[in-house]
């Protein structure tokens, strides 16, 4: 259970912070193309200000996953034998 929860906590934090941040900064989107001039984050004002509060959260979820992760594989490991 571990070893997919790391990989989907790698990927989350791959996707949301980095691509994310990257893509948003260069203009475009995940594909390529450019963002429309329609894009919530292009709208400025309250629009802009909504969609950063709403979406600001999705590049915890990654770290957030993988502190889990460990905690759970801690928890859940065989415990040192007696000697």
């Amino acid at each position: 259970v571990a070893v997919p929860a790391a990989a989907g906590a790698a990927l989350l934090t791959f996707l949301w912070t980095l691509l994310g941040a990257i893509t948003q900064v260069m203009g475009v989107t995940i594909r390529g193309d450019d963002i429309p001039a329609s894009f919530p984050s292009e709208a400025g004002g309250w629009e802009a200000a909504w969609f950063y509060l709403c979406y600001t959260p999705l590049v915890l979820w990654g770290p957030l996953l993988a502190v889990l992760t460990v905690a759970y594989w801690k928890r859940r490991r065989p415990a040192p034998p007696d000697c």
